[in-house]
């Protein structure tokens, strides 16, 4: 990834000196309704080529349509992140996020209205509080800790392709459509805590079971996590890098160009 970024770079400054050359600063609108803030901006290298740098940001807080997102991690999850979401509750998180993504864009024709092809890479930070349901053993009783807040710190990089269609409207106003943009690549951290009253009491054979049902239910890999129960906290912990795929959904991006 670290390579495709210097390409993108070399790229841009090996055609920056080119006549003719517009700028445009672009904001999607689209990230109102799930509270991201994106500002995108774009450097023409050719009238077919561009290069683009997109920088996003959403503040922690609950995100719209969990219920939905909550169906669909208890559905995809395992595959897509290696964590089974059976027992999370998507629908009560607060999630938030920031990151960076580096584009070259090609045009296809010269008309005002007029599709693209996007090779981008994406670096995010997540940063979220996720309720869960744990199971734990105390005093010789099985317990059941509803809802247990988990504060996940995940990291990823990754790369892919979009796709979308560009609407001019004079010189300097224009819109970017961007329908689809999935992208895989790695998470390089993802660690998450669980802070609970009831750790400080527990024996180490108690502290042994709890690991083993966090294990359990959320179907970690060895392969992938280490987990470990002490007398503050419980934590999950990647000690190599995670398979990971994400989606760069509908985009209304309003641009102005200079």
């Amino acid at each position: 990834m670290r390579k495709l970024l210097f390409f993108f770079c070399l790229v841009s400054f090996g055609l920056s000196a080119q006549d003719g050359l517009k700028n445009s600063l672009k904001v999607n609108a689209a990230g109102a309704l799930t509270g991201i803030i994106s500002v995108q901006y774009e450097r023409m290298l050719t009238p077919n080529w561009s290069f683009n740098s997109t920088f996003f940001y959403r503040k922690k807080s609950q995100i719209p349509l969990g219920t939905q997102f909550d169906k669909l991690a208890k559905k995809h999850s395992l595959g897509l992140t290696g964590v089974d979401f059976e027992y999370i509750f998507v629908d009560l998180a607060q999630i938030g996020v920031k990151g960076y993504s580096p584009e070259i864009r090609r045009y296809f024709g010269y008309k005002d209205n007029r599709w693209f092809v996007g090779l981008f890479g994406q670096f995010e930070d997540f940063d979220a509080n996720i309720p869960a349901s744990l199971e734990a053993r105390y005093d010789g009783q099985i317990y059941t800790l509803d809802k247990v807040p988990i504060n996940f710190d995940i990291r990823t990089i990754s790369g892919g392709l979009l796709v979308g269609k560009q609407f001019r409207f004079g010189e300097r106003l224009s819109l970017d459509l961007v329908i689809i943009g999935p992208h895989f690549g790695k998470a390089r951290k993802v660690y998450a805590a669980v802070e609970t009253s009831i750790l400080s009491r527990l024996n180490e054979g108690d502290r042994l079971f709890l690991r083993d049902k966090i294990i359990e239910r959320f179907r970690l890999s060895d392969e992938y996590f280490d987990v470990t129960v002490g007398d503050e906290k419980a934590e999950i912990n990647a000690f190599k890098k995670v398979p990971y795929l994400g989606i760069r959904g509908v985009g209304l991006n309003v641009g102005f160009s200079f």
